[in-house]
């Protein structure tokens, strides 16, 4: 290993701090360190040694309250990753008398950190090898030795420490100095953030049987302003049979299981198919659903061309409902599958699979004023049951049913004029999708991520408003179907999403977006 220190990297005052805590540091290049006492979290004395089975020990003295640490943890961290597999041991040092245990024990959970830092309040080990700021490292070979000094502010810092732990030197610029904090003045103490947080999530079957259906697929889901979980979705003994109905099952606020589906509309007069619910700008909840009007018996599966949209509100958050009306114009011929978005004019845009003189595409339906009226906007050819979102320029991106790829298109006057439909980066073998924009802006889409089966069931996370997608997570992946899936994030930031689970049943999964973001702790 290199017997060097690397100064070079650091703004003139630290340079002098350094030069001037080095000339009256007690132990110097190459010398023996000795003992070296530190506290931990109970404030217990604890004595670092060297010790011939690590290589070397990298003392790593650190502030959770310097602007210069928070800069260049991540890089440390990397380093840190490097080194233990050379078999360096990292041992954290705060040399401030006022960071308490707790506030350092927080600060390295909460950043990811896998060595501990203890305490030296009065700046006895600093002082003994002569660092005077945050961030620096002392390295100690496996006899003892004082083989490194240096800063870790800058990338020079960085690779001088890097290079006398692996003995080669990389040759690079000096890159961008970021100022050190003098172990002295640490500041004050910082709001606490946590980089990583807690996953939540949780799944479950809606039901396991109900009396009278086998089959059951095509569910959404929405929130009632009273907090309510609403899931709608048909059943019947096969898709199109005389038998198929509308069910609904609610789930409390607080409650983890969900309440027995409730027959709403049962088939054959009239033969219900997909419905969606959703609740307006006013509170109220809407069930908009298709009446299937070709003459039966139908064939599995048949029907699907010919229906008719039809409305029912409630005004109680879905335990009463209104007469079914007919929704729209009697000739339109469209079946529902996802939720409207609420746009920042108060309108919304219901997106529809449709036929429109003769053609099938999507029709986007508006509802002006919160959902008082409703009027026809857009349609095109271009793919099937969409979903959408509106961006921060107020312009509206569509996602839509199509094989091998996703269909993509965008509207600039709220859903009146489509532009023409585009594959988009994200695989689909012809099934049904949903999408909803999160509170902070990022976008979820679910989805089956294959050209062929509907299996997986996967999810995937835009940080740009659709334009590039995150790699998708896989919700389900055994074989079988799990397909035509709802999602929503609710008033307490969950997600929620409903599936068809092998038409055996609907399932409900539940998470937080850091589910979706940090794949592992670090450990």
């Amino acid at each position: 290993m290199h017997g060097f220190c690397s100064l070079k990297s650091v703004s003139w005052g630290s340079l002098i701090l350094l030069l001037c805590s080095s000339a009256f540091a007690d132990v110097e290049l190459g010398q023996p360190v000795g003992d070296l006492t530190v506290l931990d979290a109970r404030d217990k004395e604890l004595v670092v040694t060297s010790s011939p089975k690590r290589t070397a020990t990298a003392l790593v003295f650190l502030s959770g309250r310097s602007d210069a640490v928070e800069d260049t943890l991540e890089t440390i961290n990397l380093l840190y990753r490097k080194h233990r597999r050379l078999g360096v041991v990292y041992v954290g040092v705060c040399s401030n008398g006022v960071e308490t245990a707790d506030e350092l024990g927080k600060f390295a959970r909460n950043r990811g950190l896998i060595y501990t830092i203890y305490r030296d309040p009065k700046a006895t080990v600093a002082g003994k090898l002569g660092i005077a700021t945050v961030p620096s490292v002392a390295l100690i070979d496996s006899a003892g030795r004082l083989i490194h000094r240096g800063g870790l502010q800058s990338q020079a810092g960085l690779l001088a420490f890097d290079a006398a732990v692996t003995d080669k030197v990389t040759p690079r610029g000096e890159g961008a100095s970021i100022n050190p904090s003098p172990i002295a003045q640490p500041g004050e103490k910082r709001e606490e953030v946590d980089l990583y947080g807690s996953l939540s999530f949780s799944s479950e079957l809606l039901f396991e049987r109900i009396p009278g259906a086998a089959v059951y697929h095509c569910s959404t889901i929405a929130e009632a302003a009273n907090g309510d979980l609403l899931c709608l979705w048909y059943g019947g003994s096969y898709e199109s049979a005389d038998d198929q109905t509308l069910f609904l099952s609610r789930r409390l606020p607080g409650e983890r299981t969900w309440q027995t589906p409730q027959v709403l509309i049962r088939g054959p007069e009239p033969l219900p198919g997909n419905g969606v619910i959703f609740v307006d700008g006013h509170e109220r909840v809407w069930i908009v659903w298709c009446r299937m009007e070709d003459t039966r018996p139908l064939g599995r599966g048949q029907g699907w061309d010919n229906c008719r949209l039809m409305a029912r509100l409630s005004n109680d958050h879905g335990q009463t409902w209104s007469e079914d009306t007919e929704f729209l114009e009697a000739t339109l011929r469209a079946v529902p599958r996802n939720p409207p978005v609420h746009l920042a004019n108060g309108d919304l845009v219901l997106p529809m699979e449709a036929i429109v003189d003769g053609v099938a595409g999507s029709i986007f339906l508006i509802g002006s004023e919160g959902g008082a009226h409703w009027r026809q906007g857009g349609f095109t050819p271009g793919g099937s049951q969409p979903a959408v979102i509106q961006r921060n320029d107020d312009s509206l991106f569509a996602l839509m049913r199509q094989a091998p790829r996703l269909t993509q298109i965008e509207s600039y006057d709220g859903g009146e004029n489509w532009s023409e439909a585009v594959p988009s980066a994200l695989r689909n073998p012809d099934a049904g999708i949903s999408m909803t924009r999160l509170t902070n802006g990022h976008v979820v889409v679910v989805f089956n991520d294959s050209e062929l089966h509907r299996t997986p069931l996967s999810i995937a996370r835009s940080l740009d408003e659709g334009r590039t997608w995150e790699t998708p997570l896989h919700l389900e992946s055994n074989p079988g179907e799990y397909s035509y899936p709802c999602v929503i994030q609710t008033s307490d930031g969950q997600i929620h999403v409903t599936y068809t689970y092998r038409r055996y049943a609907i399932k409900h999964a539940e998470f937080n977006e850091n589910w979706l973001e940090h794949i592992e702790r670090p450990n």
